[in-house]
């Protein structure tokens, strides 16, 4: 059994690896399951008996950053769009071939906003609690003016500043605007 997970496994890397390489040179549409598979060098039999075509692929590798990035938010204490930061950091360190192609090159443009809206509920809760003078609508749209736009600031400058550059920039943007609700 082993021995069956660990070729399963393989397979899935394989497909995985070479779905991602094509996706870099052009949209889901227009990959075919038979260049992707010339590429990773396994027959279309091998992918069908793992995905049912390219868009399910890509939905498969959506959900495991989805699965990341909400096992990182789970690891916060407390809740704060610093603690989001630090939540994308982890799942981008774990997932790094597929976050820059689906997040930092726009391969997939709605991946942030699902995993902002994963954010919400605990995000918004724990500031009912900091800031109990806001209202339900204050709440709702300070995050997502806080998430939206450091959202950005993570993605546009990933490679551009230092980690704790970036974080200690959105600590200070957080305090400044939570301090306008207390």
């Amino acid at each position: 059994m082993a021995k069956t997970d660990a070729r399963v496994r393989y397979t899935k890397r394989a497909i995985k690896e070479a779905f991602l390489t094509l996706l870099k040179e052009k949209p889901v549409n227009r990959i075919t399951v038979k260049e992707l598979c010339e590429l990773a060098e396994l027959n279309r039999a091998t992918f069908y008996a793992h995905y049912s075509d390219c868009f399910a692929l890509m939905e498969s590798i959506e959900r495991e950053l989805l699965d990341a990035f909400e096992r990182s938010l789970g690891l916060i204490d407390g809740f704060g769009v610093s603690a989001l930061i630090e939540a994308i950091y982890r799942m981008v360190e774990q997932h790094e071939e597929a976050c820059r192609v689906l997040i930092f090159g726009g391969a997939s443009p709605g991946i942030l906003p699902r995993m902002m809206e994963s954010a919400r509920g605990p995000g918004i809760t724990a500031w009912r609690k900091q800031l109990p003078k806001a209202t339900e609508a204050e709440l709702e749209m300070l995050y997502t003016h806080l998430s939206n736009g450091l959202m950005r600031v993570v993605v546009d400058g990933f490679d551009k500043y230092p980690r704790g550059e970036v974080v200690s920039f959105v600590e200070r943007i957080v305090r400044s605007s939570l301090s306008l609700f207390r």
